[in-house]
């Protein structure tokens, strides 16, 4: 394959993108997302979130003494990326970037709530809130910037023409 092919494909490969119902379904799903805060230092702190999707906005409850709730207040900044597969079959990373807010009080008891609600059955939510309630204080906000989003569908498709095997039967 010569070289503008080999650039041509790569192009095609790397800037696919999932659809916007794909995107939602997943920023609805019960996944974790990794969440990036700047430390004072420059370097990046990243930690697993759980995370709500409200009003095209971004949610993660946390506690007062961690690092991302220090560094979201302090730099007012943070990013997000959540990896999930739509029902449709594509497997897809969604990241947003933006403006940070550290939310305390009962709005942030509310978010987490919420928030909670996503992941835990009803029946032991309330026992839940109770136990994570004087832990997690904070909610921190994130208001996208920018979203950026890609799916690997293309990539795995390219690469099953040149496996005599199933892609998925490649991995150990």
């Amino acid at each position: 394959m010569d070289a503008p092919s080999r650039t041509t494909d790569a192009k095609r490969i790397y800037r696919a993108r999932p659809t916007d119902a794909e995107i939602a379904e997943v920023l609805a799903m019960r996944l974790a997302a990794a969440v990036g805060t700047l430390n004072e230092d420059g370097s990046i702190h990243l930690a697993y979130v759980i995370f709500l999707h409200e009003d095209g906005r971004l949610y993660f409850e946390t506690s007062s003494v961690t690092r991302k709730a220090r560094n979201a207040q302090d730099r007012g900044r943070a990013t997000m990326l959540i990896q999930g597969q739509a029902s449709t079959g594509t497997h897809l990373m969604v990241a947003a970037e933006g403006d940070a807010t550290v939310i305390a009080g009962s709005r942030a008891h509310e978010i987490n709530e919420r928030l909670r609600a996503k992941y835990i059955r009803p029946e032991a939510l309330g026992e839940i809130n109770q136990a994570w309630g004087p832990l997690d204080d904070l909610a921190v906000e994130i208001v996208p910037r920018a979203w950026r989003s890609w799916t690997s569908g293309p990539f795995h498709e390219h690469t099953q023409q040149t496996l005599t095997s199933e892609y998925d039967d490649a991995w150990i």
